[in-house]
C-alpha cells in the first residue's frame, strides 16, 4: 500500500433557489465521477445571424468539471424530466462575456450563446467559478517556458 489518501472531490455546489431535494436530483443528473462546481436557474437563448436572441431552453445551469471526459462543461438539465436540455464544453481559449450582471455570452459550436440568469446572486457566484476556472487553465497553458535562440546560444557555450 502506498500511503496515499485518496483524493477527496469537492462537494457539489446547488443552486440557492432549489431546495435540498432538488438539488440532490440535480447532483444525480451529474454523471459518474462529476462534480458541479456552481450552480444557477438560467434560461438559455441563442443568436441567430439577424443577431436577434431566441430562447431555446430553461433549466438549472451546473459548472461541471467531468472527471471521466478530463474537461469542463457547461451543462442545463431540466430537474423535473430528468434530460439534459444543453452541453457546451469549455473548449480552448474559451471565453465568456459578462453583459450585463444576469446575461452572459459565449460563442457556442454553431451560433452565440447566452445565459438569462433567474438571480444576480446565482449569476455572480456563476461569473466567480468561471473566472477562477479559467483563469487557472490559462496559468497551466502558460506555464510552459519556451527559451529564446540567444538563450540557447548562451548555453550551449557553457
Amino acid at each position: 500500500m502506498s500511503g496515499h489518501l485518496p483524493q477527496r472531490r469537492p462537494a457539489n455546489s446547488g443552486s440557492i433557489l432549489l431546495t435540498p431535494q432538488e438539488n440532490d436530483c440535480l447532483f444525480n443528473y451529474l454523471g459518474r465521477k462529476c462534480t458541479s462546481l456552481c450552480s444557477a436557474v438560467v434560461q438559455v437563448y441563442s443568436a441567430d445571424r439577424n443577431s436577434a436572441w431566441t430562447k431555446k431552453c430553461c433549466g438549472v445551469a451546473c459548472l461541471v468539471k467531468d472527471n471521466p471526459a478530463r474537461s469542463y462543461f457547461i451543462r442545463v438539465f431540466d430537474i423535473k424530466e430528468g434530460k439534459t436540455m444543453f452541453v457546451q464544453e469549455l473548449y480552448n481559449n474559451f471565453s465568456i462575456t459578462f453583459s450585463k450582471s444576469y446575461f452572459f455570452t459565449f460563442a457556442g459550436d454553431s451560433c452565440q450563446m447566452g445565459l438569462n440568469f433567474a438571480s444576480e446572486e446565482e449569476a455572480k457566484h456563476f461569473r466567480e467559478a468561471m473566472g477562477e476556472l479559467l483563469g487557472r487553465r490559462q496559468r497551466k497553458s502558460g506555464d510552459y517556458y519556451l527559451p529564446t535562440p540567444s538563450l540557447i546560444l548562451l548555453t550551449s557555450d557553457l
